[in-house]
């Protein structure tokens, strides 16, 4: 995370903003060289909400945590796998949007 004065900050508002949109980068703006505020995307912002939303379900990080040693020793199945376990369908289209990222 960048730092920046505040008159400087003001200067050049269309290039930060442009940066915090375009590469994702957030900054910490000072006053009297001290951090007054930060600077980040709706994207961010967003994300950190939604993990800040998730870790306040009671046991959530514990259950992720176990996960990720389950994880690590090999201890899950494949999507395909669990289609087939439970004989979940994809429609054929759908299967093909989904390979492209969803678009």
């Amino acid at each position: 995370m960048d730092t920046i004065a505040i008159s400087d900050a003001r200067a050049n508002l269309p290039k930060l903003i442009n940066d915090v949109y375009e590469k994702l980068k957030s900054f910490v703006i000072t006053v009297s060289g001290k951090p007054k505020a930060v600077v980040l995307s709706v994207e961010e912002l967003e994300s950190l909400q939604e993990t800040s939303e998730i870790l306040a379900i009671p046991g959530a990080l514990a259950s992720i945590q176990k996960s990720l040693v389950q994880i690590k020793k090999g201890q899950y199945i494949t999507l395909e796998e669990l289609q087939k376990k439970y004989m979940i369908t994809v429609p054929h289209a759908k299967r093909n949007t989904l390979k492209k990222g969803g678009k």
